[in-house]
């Protein structure tokens, strides 16, 4: 195997040991009962990318099934943590407000239905979950754009985790779109930005980790005035 492909062979699995890291980080300071759907999102995609390591040595249609069944559940995992982070911490008030209420169990929603459809009625199913996935990240970079203005607007002050949190989010989805969009444009031909999705992922993880391991946050309550 050249030298190069090892090298991307560990960038595409160096996931495992961080989130290993992370996710004993959170049970052992306690944060685990802080960011509950944060923390769920981390173990239930470190055991996606452990079942996807062991899969590659499968049959293709396996391996094929496991990706997209378990895209489908860190997907669903990770709008729910960014709901947790937006409208349980950042804006506690905003479920009083409908329209925040039902936004993200609906987009939940949305992603089990969209996905049950595509599997059903489409006969390029790769081309179909990959056109899937990329309509849902970017919802989620909708989402983190609207609630970072949000922010931006109200004056309102990130905590140490949050930011960090959304950061992440933020950095993996964006990594995800700029590739999507070069591969439309190569009509799906090999770019130099193939392996940006992976790469973006990773900083993410790195940004997950260092901000849980450096210290404690200050908190900033939110005013009672304050969505």
């Amino acid at each position: 195997m050249p030298h190069t492909q090892w090298i991307w062979e560990i960038v595409n699995w160096s996931s495992l040991p961080i989130l290993a890291v992370l996710t004993a980080i959170l049970v052992r300071r306690g944060l685990r009962r802080e960011f509950p759907w944060f923390f769920w999102f981390i173990v239930v995609t470190n055991v996606a990318t452990a079942l996807r390591f062991f899969a590659q040595f499968a049959s293709r249609e396996t391996y094929f099934y496991l990706y997209w069944i378990t895209e489908l559940l860190t997907t669903v995992v990770n709008f729910l943590a960014a709901y947790e982070l937006f409208v349980h911490r950042l804006f506690p008030n905003s479920m009083k407000v409908r329209f925040y209420r039902y936004l993200f169990p609906a987009i939940a929603a949305i992603i089990i239905f969209m996905a049950w459809l595509t599997a059903l009625v489409s006969p390029n199913r790769s081309a179909a979950f990959l056109i899937e996935t990329r309509v849902l990240a970017f919802i989620l970079v909708s989402i983190l754009i609207f609630f970072v203005l949000l922010m931006m607007v109200m004056g309102r002050v990130w905590t140490r985790y949050d930011f960090g949190i959304a950061l992440g989010f933020g950095i993996n989805s964006a990594g995800f779109l700029a590739a999507s969009a070069a591969w439309v444009r190569s009509h799906y031909k090999p770019t130099s930005v193939d392996h940006l999705p992976v790469i973006a992922y990773d900083l993410a993880c790195l940004i997950w980790l260092f901000c849980f391991w450096t210290g404690k946050q200050v908190d900033v309550p939110a005013k009672e005035s304050d969505l």
